[in-house]
């Protein structure tokens, strides 16, 4: 089986930062599995972008076919990426988000995909993978053998997005009337997809959890940050966005004087981390590569998910760093939000910033502790792969 991937991520950011998206560890896990004879990524850049997000010289690989400033990068022995950096930044810088949307349906896009599809014999034996909401016109021109979407998250739903929303709007129909079937992580979204857009067939396959790096590799490095830190520390692990609940995190940090709360990741919405009143036990250590991530989850005494509960605010999305956190065995607590009440059986769900500040005080877990082989990306890919199979035509 072959797997043509359209992540929402470009291949110098996931270098960048680690494999800790859900489109990275569908790559990295993909390329791993014995039935995947080739996966080729694909996602169109701009030197402005390379250059404002830092990311120049990240691609290690060979060039084995070019064109027009198209180039297909083979990475490893079965993963290839298909690159285009366009020199056309006034575009980008114009028309933002706009500009892919309009890049992958380009002639000349299309056509070198189609090359190189064709170089690597395989242009009548591939599978497409979208996960970005972008890319729709991508997949109307293509003719894979099955097409799927992956709706991990509701775009519509967030603030940095909200002047696309009519483009969004027709992303999500234009997959529901051209894949054979979308998957999504949570049941929320299942919920909301199925009532607006009617796709075809959708499944559930729920985030996972990096075995090796959360639970195989044993050792717990404290890092350099967090050394003057004191315990008792809570601490949170993922963007600093609208799905925070910011009155939740100001009250219980106030409450409780005597507690560390550092927090780890990228700042997504400026505005919603200004609102974070930054009250002298509360630590933001900025963010951190996916390879030194896991030593801060392992040096939090508590895991903490302090998420919005109101429904226009939550994304719906099933959240990944639950179930790092959980590999870990130490004690997490919620809200009633994203997906936590569904894993409400390993960890604690509060409704209060009393509540909250309660349950941080003793960090002894009760819970029951989760299955990792149900919850590993390998598990995931597997449900995935079982689903292509299912829709082949062959």
């Amino acid at each position: 089986m072959n797997i043509l991937i359209t992540p929402f991520h470009d291949w110098r950011k996931i270098i960048l930062e680690g494999f800790r998206t859900r489109d990275a560890h569908f790559i990295e896990e993909l390329k791993k599995h014995q039935e995947i004879k080739k996966v080729i990524i694909n996602r169109p850049t701009t030197f402005l972008e390379i250059f404002l997000k830092r990311k120049p010289n990240l691609i290690r690989g060979q060039v084995i076919l070019s064109q027009y400033g198209f180039k297909l990068y083979k990475l490893e022995e079965n993963l290839y990426l298909i690159d285009y950096v366009s020199k056309n930044f006034i575009a980008q810088a114009l028309n933002g988000y706009k500009w892919f949307i309009n890049q992958y349906g380009s002639t000349k896009y299309i056509s070198f995909i189609s090359k190189c599809l064709a170089f690597l014999n395989i242009e009548k034996d591939y599978c497409l993978l979208n996960q970005n909401i972008f890319a729709y016109k991508l997949t109307e021109q293509l003719k894979p053998k099955v097409s799927i979407f992956d709706a991990w998250d509701n775009f519509l739903k967030f603030n940095v997005y909200k002047h696309l929303l009519d483009d969004i709007e027709i992303g999500y129909r234009t997959y529901a009337n051209t894949t054979d079937f979308w998957i999504t992580n949570s049941n929320d979204n299942i919920v909301d997809f199925e009532n607006a857009y009617q796709p075809k067939n959708m499944f559930l396959i729920k985030n996972g959890v990096d075995v090796n790096r959360f639970v195989n590799d044993r050792t717990i490095k404290q890092p350099e940050d967090m050394k003057s830190i004191p315990h008792p520390i809570v601490g949170f692990g993922g963007k600093i966005s609208q799905l925070l609940d910011v009155d939740l995190i100001n009250n219980v940090v106030k409450m409780s004087p005597e507690i560390s709360f550092v927090f780890v990741g990228q700042i997504l919405d400026k505005e919603v981390y200004k609102r974070i009143v930054k009250q002298d036990n509360f630590y933001y250590l900025g963010d951190k590569h996916y390879d030194e991530y896991p030593d801060y989850v392992k040096n939090f005494d508590i895991c903490t998910v302090p998420y919005v509960v109101e429904d226009k605010k939550k994304s719906g999305a099933n959240s990944i760093k639950v179930y790092e956190y959980l590999a870990t065995n130490k004690k997490v607590i919620g809200t009633n939000s994203n997906g936590l009440e569904d894993l409400s059986d390993y960890l604690y769900i509060t409704n209060t910033a009393d509540e909250f500040a309660e349950e941080i005080k003793n960090k002894e877990n009760n819970k029951k502790k989760i299955v990792l082989q149900e919850h590993s990306w390998e598990s995931k890919i597997k449900e995935l792969l079982k689903l292509i199979k299912g829709a082949r035509k062959d």
